[in-house]
């Protein structure tokens, strides 16, 4: 995909990236620099931040054991 840039420093999106992307006029694009690459993500609003955070933990916990520890330690 190949875009010009105006004397205003503009472009167009391609519509192939703004389909990927699922924006359209009025919203937002974080730009980033990255190792030499030029990185555009959307701006995302979390709907339900704790369950988010929660998803974003990966914990290796067996929570049968977990219990039957607990419970020992208890008696």
């Amino acid at each position: 995909m190949e875009t010009k840039i105006t004397s205003k420093f503009q472009t167009t999106i391609p519509k192939k990236v703004r389909k990927f992307l699922e924006v359209g006029a009025g919203k937002e694009l974080n730009w980033h620099i990255i190792k030499g690459m030029v990185v555009v993500e959307k701006d995302r609003k979390i709907k339900n931040p704790t369950k988010f955070l929660t998803s974003q933990i990966k914990l290796d916990i067996d929570v049968v054991n977990l219990i039957r520890k607990v419970r020992e330690e208890i008696i």
